[in-house]
């Protein structure tokens, strides 16, 4: 394994989000993008044949390393508890499910406390949150997808909120 190889997986390991290519450009020392982001991808491929419980994905553009979703199962009660409570992440599942959804359609459907959830969502960089007309259109961020991953929405592993979510059409 290459220095450059090292210090990408290094790098992957020590945060649980993904790294963008630009930072490991500055961490590898290659000033060229194309080249740096090769690297990446060469090690993406090398570390991902490893008989391993983890993997290195690809997340807009940028890297980050998680476990195989044969073992995720397994070693989940390991993690760190929960980020947010029930009903904020109630919220942010209705959000995700649904977006882009006009902020006064979560309200309706989380009522007033909505708000307050949205508030720290974006805050927290969960959510974005863009002006339409006299209110606001939310979405979720690229935080989101290296927190929950890209199919958290279609396996809607965020909350027991499939009813009200596939009723709101």
């Amino acid at each position: 394994m290459s220095e450059k190889d090292k210090l990408i997986e290094a790098a992957l390991f020590m945060t649980p989000q993904a790294v963008s290519v630009s930072d490991l450009m500055e961490i590898i020392s290659e000033s060229n993008y194309t080249m740096a982001k090769g690297i990446a991808l060469k090690f993406m491929k090398e570390f991902n044949q490893r008989d391993s419980s983890l993997q290195v994905v690809l997340v807009e553009d940028a890297f980050q390393m998680v476990i195989k979703p044969a073992y995720e199962e397994k070693v989940r009660h390991l993690a760190q508890k929960a980020m947010f409570h029930p009903g904020l992440m109630k919220t942010l599942a209705l959000i995700a499910f649904k977006q882009p959804i006009a902020q006064s359609l979560v309200v309706k459907y989380r009522n007033n406390k909505a708000y307050d959830h949205i508030h720290k969502l974006v805050e927290e960089g969960f959510v974005a949150r863009e002006p339409k007309g006299r209110s606001y259109t939310l979405r979720t961020t690229k935080r989101f997808l290296e927190c929950f991953g890209e199919d958290a929405i279609k396996q809607k592993k965020l909350s027991p909120l499939p009813d009200l979510v596939e009723n709101l059409d």
